[in-house]
């Protein structure tokens, strides 16, 4: 199993599934962060100052964590900020779907429409195992790192 899960192809497959949702949700909310103010509102977990800040920055974190970690510059850093990004989602949308809430996710923003609840905690813990993969297993040769030193060890 060992050698399925650390398998270079297999790494790169969790890459490009993990980046590829973190590009798709940053842009979606890049594009249009008043609604995902409004989205982060409908949580009511955080102090209403920093609604704008966190709706503003966060998806520009998204999206540059995706698109490292499928070029795959810095494998286990980006892992780890994907990875405690999608337990701080998890913990909000367990939190909301607790107190009842019926609200969108906030996730996709523009996109696409998904509620808080079951679906979307299983959705996450996926993208959790595999972001704890892809830090786990490191694969470097199939990295714009690895094309570099590749090319610094030829160039020498």
């Amino acid at each position: 199993m060992k050698s399925i899960i650390g398998n270079e192809y297999f790494i790169f497959f969790a890459r490009l599934i993990v980046g590829a949702m973190f590009i798709i949700v940053g842009v979606s909310k890049i594009t249009d962060p008043n609604l995902f103010a409004r989205e982060i509102a409908n949580y009511r977990m955080l102090p209403e100052i920093l609604i704008n800040s966190v709706a503003i920055v966060l998806p520009w974190i998204e999206l540059i964590c995706g698109l490292l970690l499928i070029l795959g510059v810095r494998l286990r850093a980006n892992a780890a900020v994907i990875f405690v990004l999608l337990v701080l989602f998890n913990i909000m949308i367990a939190t909301a779907w607790a107190r009842g809430l019926n609200i969108d996710c906030g996730c996709y923003s523009n996109i696409a429409k998904q509620t808080v609840g079951l679906a979307k905690l299983l959705e996450n813990t996926g993208l959790m195992l595999l972001t704890l993969l892809i830090f786990l297993f490191p694969k470097n040769s199939l990295t714009l790192e690895s094309l570099v030193l590749q090319e610094a060890i030829n160039s020498d």
